[in-house]
């Protein structure tokens, strides 16, 4: 399950073209859900895992250890006609 929920994040990483972070970044979720049924912290914590992942794998993180990503946020809505997550990297200047 893993495995394909990377491939979709490197799909959408290939949108970015060669945008590549330099140094250190801040991330922020945006996850729109159908419903309530899932608690946050399941939502999260995996697909924070999954998404990272696959953005080192993308080359757009160097890597997702700690000199890497500097602190993240989860922001919770709910959209049932269109649920996503919507990820913002914001790079320490």
């Amino acid at each position: 399950m893993k495995r394909q929920c990377e491939s979709v994040v490197l799909r959408s990483a290939r949108s970015l073209g060669k945008y590549r972070a330099e140094g250190p970044v801040y991330m922020i979720y945006h996850w729109h859900c159908e419903d309530r049924r899932r608690d946050k912290d399941n939502i999260s914590s995996f697909g924070r895992k999954v998404i990272q992942d696959a953005l080192v794998r993308a080359k757009i993180l160097k890597n997702d250890g700690w000199n890497d990503i500097i602190g993240f946020e989860d922001i919770f809505y709910i959209d049932k006609k269109n649920p996503r997550v919507v990820v913002e990297i914001e790079e320490d200047t």
